[in-house]
């Protein structure tokens, strides 16, 4: 069986595109294979599910791979999808990706 390798949809990333005139949220996401670290620049008014659409759009989970965003310490699933990134915590936090 063939192993999909994950990757980035530019299109999708475009459209997460973070809008430079708002405030701004950075956020360090380690990849589940690698451990390596990306930079998710998002608005603070985007939710826990745009933060999600980023890290698959990335290309650091394939489409379809179930996942967790592990944020906190000790770190805990992020459960409220529709929560914004500014309420959830997250502007200078890290977080990390746990495959299910």
């Amino acid at each position: 069986s063939r192993v999909e390798v994950p990757k980035v949809d530019q299109k999708r990333l475009d459209s997460l595109k973070c809008d430079e005139s708002k405030p701004l949220c950075v956020i360090q996401v380690r990849s589940p294979a690698s451990g390596a670290r990306a930079e998710a620049r998002l608005n603070g008014s985007r939710t826990v599910r745009d933060l999600r659409d980023w890290i698959v759009a990335s290309g650091m989970v394939g489409a379809g791979q179930g996942f967790a965003i592990m944020g906190g310490f000790p770190p805990k699933p992020l459960a409220d999808e529709g929560e914004t990134l500014d309420k959830a915590g997250l502007n200078g936090a890290a977080v990390s990706i746990k495959l299910s």
